[in-house]
């Protein structure tokens, strides 16, 4: 090969990312990475969005992931950068937000012989010892470590990264980022489609077909890995085609647009209102797309969907009744059975007549005095606009927004299922990094931040970085006095639940940069009731979001949301149960 059909393995990694789409690259410089980060600088279509720490930095890339629907890349260094990452890492790998994970680590020479360098912890210790730490939260890795491979290794990681929705880690010794590897090979796209076997395939969609013809009353019940999994534009399009009752989970907010006369709310088990319950759990077939079957996406495992009338379309599998196909991916026989029911909707007697629609009931209908749970996330709901992207902290914010209504194509980004308080503000950070990339049609996204005063102290110096970057957030700051979701599942009164309360939020903004002295407008607000909040929802410059502004919400601090006190008294009654099993 010529010098002209070269090019540094470090370089490579960025090329092919960049191929993909992705557009800005997340992490935190350290001393093995430097030389891999100057190899990211020389590829045009990538900008360095640098976070104040590795953590942050991951619950960025996982925010990105979420908007663009493409994986998120974090560059760390060595051990204390990687590791300080790892519960980004492991957050994405829970809830199938795609990352690529590119760490610098130390050069070959100095692994081989075991050398007690800085970030090692003992004598003659293995140096990629932290990779093998790692491997339970990566769908796979590659260690760049042989010369001769190395480019097929990035190559075959980054597919697994597009394909599978879960984190991806390469390793660079620091020797390896300048190895030449060929060029020529950034010419061959790289082959992303998911396949199934065509047979098996075949069998499900027919199966999938037969059913929905026999069917009196279907349902679509969408969870969030349809949107994880790029199948969210298929579900909205087979919602529209056959107008079945459509409902969504706490996970999977705005998957169906929610003005939509045959969306019916959100189903969490026994923790949704009676009559969507009702309604979901009366159809007498369920095409259940994307699930995640945790916890708190299924009101503590309390779904009352019987195997002998629902479909899973899972990532991993398959089912029809009790009819279960595993290995199988979900998207390509959506896309299928999309695709044939358009082909021919009369067979399938499409559209059908929606069921009666299931209104959300207005749970506060207050004008004036203290702010309640119960009003705040419908007003906040209906603050919403089309395009906005609301990111909301685990928290008894999570357990309140599947109250609100939102406006049409409101991406929410929400991680109850890992539930790491302080997610929210970093993965605001990726958020309005990824919202910039798409404002291409100059329709400016904006982005909502509605996080706790206790999970903001977790994580707010990368509220820095949104005004160092020029990023205009709507924050919401949600003040009731210390960890309130803790204090609903245990201890209510107990210390260990109260935080500093001596912040100022009314004076953050400034302090992190947003100040007259610097030219960047800021502007806060404190709300105490309800007549306050009103006045700021609907002032015009606060609802444009042209500058960065932050609305601070009082609540008392025993006020919880309705689905949080539901869960709980769900998950204590199921551990009485047991218990009296136990003893009995």
């Amino acid at each position: 090969m010529t010098e002209s059909t070269l090019i540094p393995a470090g370089r490579y990694i960025f090329e092919r990312v960049a191929q993909l789409g992705v557009k800005h690259v997340f992490g935190v410089p350290g001393d093995f990475n430097l030389t891999l980060l100057d190899e990211l600088l020389n590829v045009p279509q990538l900008k360095w969005q640098g976070a104040c720490n590795e953590l942050n930095a991951a619950y960025a890339a996982d925010g990105y992931s979420r908007v663009r629907g493409l994986p998120g890349v974090l560059v760390t260094t060595y051990a204390v950068g990687e590791l300080s990452a790892m519960n980004g890492v492991a957050g994405a790998y829970a809830e199938h937000a795609g990352m690529i994970h590119v760490v610098g680590m130390t050069a070959r020479n100095l692994q081989k012989s075991k050398v007690m360098i800085h970030h090692t912890f003992k004598p003659e210790q293995d140096h990629a010892i932290y990779a093998k730490m790692t491997e339970p939260i990566n769908k796979t890795q590659a260690l760049l470590f042989d010369d001769a491979t190395m480019a097929e290794e990035v190559d075959r990681v980054i597919v697994e990264a597009v394909k599978s929705r879960l984190p991806v880690s390469i390793y660079v010794p620091t020797d390896s980022v300048a190895v030449s590897v060929d060029a020529k090979r950034l010419q061959i796209p790289l082959d992303l489609e998911i396949k199934n076997d065509p047979q098996v395939e075949e069998k499900i969609v027919e199966r999938v077909l037969e059913e929905i013809s026999k069917a009196s009353n279907p349902a679509i019940l969408a969870d969030v890995l349809t949107i994880r999994h790029k199948a969210l534009a298929e579900t909205r399009r087979l919602a529209d085609l056959t107008r079945f009752s459509s409902y969504s989970t706490p996970l999977s907010k705005g998957v169906i647009h929610e003005n939509k006369e045959y969306y019916n709310g959100v189903y969490n088990g026994q923790v949704s209102f009676p009559e969507t319950k009702a309604a979901l759990e009366g159809s007498d077939l369920v095409l259940n797309i994307g699930p995640l079957l945790s916890d708190s996406n299924t009101g503590g495992f309390t779904r009352g969907l019987s195997d002998d009338k629902l479909i899973m379309l899972a990532h991993d599998y398959c089912a029809v009744k009790k009819e279960r196909f595993d290995g199988v991916h979900f998207l390509p026989v959506l896309q299928r059975i999309v695709h044939e029911l358009e082909k021919n909707p009369s067979t399938y007697k499409l559209p059908r007549s929606p069921q009666p629609k299931v209104e959300t009931p207005i749970l506060s209908d207050s004008k004036s005095g203290p702010i309640t749970q119960g009003y705040t996330w419908q007003r906040l709901g209906k603050f919403t606009r089309p395009g906005d992207i609301v990111v909301v902290e685990a928290g008894t914010a999570q357990f309140g927004m599947p109250d609100a209504v939102f406006a049409e194509d409101v991406s929410y980004l929400t991680q109850i299922y890992w539930s790491s308080i302080g997610f929210s503000v970093g993965a605001c950070l990726g958020a309005c990094t990824a919202a910039r990339e798409l404002d291409i049609d100059n329709k400016r996204r904006r982005v909502i931040l509605i996080v706790g005063e206790g999970s903001l102290q977790m994580t707010v110096q990368e509220v820095g970085s949104y005004i160092r970057f020029g990023y205009t957030p709507l924050i919401f700051v949600i003040n009731n006095n210390g960890y309130s979701i803790e204090r609903a599942i245990h201890g209510p009164k107990q210390e260990y639940n109260d935080i500093s309360m001596l912040w100022d939020h009314q004076q953050l903004l400034g302090f992190l940069g947003a100040r007259k002295e610097t030219g960047i407008k800021s502007r806060s607000f404190a709300c105490k009731t309800v007549e306050d909040l009103e006045a700021v929802l609907t002032n015009e410059e606060f609802v444009e979001a042209d500058y960065i502004q932050l609305c601070e919400i009082f609540m008392d601090k025993f006020d919880y949301p309705w689905r949080l006190t539901g869960q709980l008294d769900v998950v204590r009654k199921r551990a009485a149960a047991l218990q009296a099993k136990l003893d009995g």
